[in-house]
């Protein structure tokens, strides 16, 4: 019963984030769709951006890679974007919220968890500090969420000369060559 209840206050906050924008949904809008009461919500969430970090969380699990294998990450970076465009009323819903940050920082550990496991396949005999490594891991990850903001402030719209082959081109062994400048030579 209790994941079923989660999993109906979820479906309840993304019906009404068509509706209404993230900011103006309340409790009370919530439990009326699914039919409980106020406590029942409490019991699961302490509040509405609650909800929405465990929507991410649940999406996330279901849907986007826990990391990017090395032999089809380009598929893996593809699933990522394409989560994003599947669900952009949801998402842009969020982003241009007040819950911008929730999301932001969500999209940016998962990157940053994708990128480090690829990171760590292409990396293997690399002599490189562990600083230095989360410093490129890092790089990376900011600079997809400052790509993927960008996407989202044009109405996840691509300009036609920003183009998926384009970013996957632009990636292609760039980790792997911006960790060598990083390997400690013996």
């Amino acid at each position: 019963m209790s994941s079923s209840t989660k999993e109906a206050l979820a479906a309840a906050l993304k019906q009404m984030m068509t509706v209404k924008p993230m900011d103006k949904i309340t409790i009370k809008d919530l439990v009326e769709i699914c039919g409980v009461n106020r406590q029942t919500f409490y019991y699961h969430f302490d509040d509405v951006y609650d909800l929405l970090e465990w929507v991410f969380e649940e999406d996330a699990n279901r849907v986007l890679p826990r990391e990017v294998v090395y032999e089809h990450w380009r598929e893996d970076v593809f699933i990522f974007m394409q989560y994003l465009q599947d669900n952009s009323s949801f998402t842009l819903n969020v982003y241009n919220s007040n819950s911008r940050i929730y999301m932001l920082r969500y999209l940016e550990e998962k990157m940053a968890a994708c990128i480090r496991s690829f990171a760590v396949i292409v990396s293997e005999g690399m002599n490189i500090d562990r600083q230095d490594f989360e410093f490129v891991v890092t790089f990376y990850a900011k600079c997809a969420i400052g790509f993927i903001s960008q996407w989202m402030d044009l109405g996840m719209k691509m300009p036609k000369e920003v183009t998926t082959e384009r970013i996957l081109r632009v990636m292609d062994e760039s980790v792997e060559n911006l960790l060598r400048r990083f390997e400690i030579q013996k």
